[in-house]
């Protein structure tokens, strides 16, 4: 763990992020770190500060260990998923959409090595996004930290 509270580097876990380009607020608005099991999970947004579902907008949640079991297939109730390309640390990489056909609001679920990388968001496709992997997490703002 780091002075604020969010997990630190574990082997086989990475934290992904929308790159430098992105044009909005960047925030962490969720981490968790189980010693038990070493379960670890980063959950980041890029959107309006106020957290506007109406403007550009996207989450990007990172999971390591108990959030991922490779192998084993979505629950039956899903709708089917397409195939679409993120780029990720500068390479092409395959993610799993599902979109919400009565809205733009869109799910993305890829795997970069041991890390499960889930995205969610509306109003950009997630094909025109770049992730990058991130180490230091001191430029996000955190709007949950105490006040004081």
């Amino acid at each position: 763990m780091n002075d604020q509270g969010i997990p630190g580097p574990a082997d086989g876990f990475s934290v992904f992020a929308v790159d430098a380009s992105w044009p909005e607020s960047r925030q962490v608005t969720g981490h968790g770190y189980n010693r038990a099991t070493g379960a670890i999970h980063v959950y980041l947004w890029f959107g309006s500060p106020y957290f506007d579902p109406q403007v550009e907008h996207v989450t990007v949640f990172s999971a390591f260990e108990v959030y991922y079991h490779p192998g084993e297939e979505p629950p039956a109730s899903l709708p089917a998923s397409e195939p679409v390309t993120i780029t990720t640390d500068g390479k092409p990489m395959p993610f799993e959409l599902w979109r919400n056909s009565s809205n733009r609001y869109w799910v993305a679920r890829g795997c970069v090595e041991s890390t499960e990388v889930v995205l969610s968001g509306s109003e950009i496709e997630p094909s025109e996004l770049s992730l990058v992997r991130v180490s230091d997490l001191t430029s996000f703002s955190n709007p949950f930290a105490s006040i004081g």
